[in-house]
């Protein structure tokens, strides 16, 4: 007797990104997804891992290039409308004293001092995009240490200060997009003019002199 042949399996197609954004927020957006497009997350160390998935059955013939376009659009709106930006910046400390860099821009913050740094890329580590802003901004060479504190911004951002050290054989630091740098003291910390958002942290990077 021959039984009757089972219907042809389906298709399973999936993209996934590495996003910078909060999981939680991620968690959130992807409940609102249409009914058949499942999504996984995974929070790791340089951001959300984002996949999504959809099953089709074995008799929808859409084209395969066209429904992953389709996720891709529906990724990138998720990754749109949950990115977080994120800026790290340097306590950079040598001799128990600290490197610190007056602002030359914008307007609003020109003259102000602050620990130097930037912001973080699509697909890095804060660790590794610190250690990227100190060769550009300061044309040296540093070993990324513990993490000293972090805060969200007004504006959404979220910033990350860490204990960092001159590598071996490290160029010293210039003022390459700042209007000039100095190596202060514990006691002359608490007299400079601070950028509002470092201004929290001089009393941690005090205790570490």
């Amino acid at each position: 007797m021959t039984g009757r042949r089972p219907p042809a399996a389906g298709r399973v197609l999936r993209v996934a990104e590495l996003i910078d954004a909060d999981a939680v927020e991620v968690r959130r957006l992807v409940a609102a997804l249409p009914d058949g497009i499942r999504a996984s997350i995974a929070e790791l160390p340089a951001g959300t891992l984002l996949t999504l998935e959809l099953r089709l059955p074995w008799w929808d013939r859409r084209r395969r290039t066209g429904v992953l376009a389709g996720l891709e659009r529906t990724l990138r709106t998720l990754e749109k409308q949950a990115h977080r930006r994120t800026v790290v910046a340097a306590a950079l400390i040598r001799d128990a004293r600290l490197l610190v860099a007056q602002r030359a821009h914008p307007a609003a913050l020109a003259g102000q001092w602050e620990f130097p740094g930037g912001k973080v890329e699509r697909g890095e580590t804060a660790r590794a995009a610190l250690i990227r802003e100190c060769s550009e901004e300061l044309g040296c060479r540093v070993v990324v240490g513990e993490e000293i504190g972090r805060q969200a911004l007004a504006d959404g951002a979220l910033f990350i200060l860490f204990e960092v050290a001159l590598a071996a054989d490290s160029p010293a630091p210039a003022a390459l997009e700042h209007r000039q740098l100095r190596w202060v003291e514990a006691s002359e910390l608490p007299e400079l003019d601070w950028v509002a958002t470092n201004r929290r942290y001089v009393t941690d990077v005090t205790a570490r002199l």
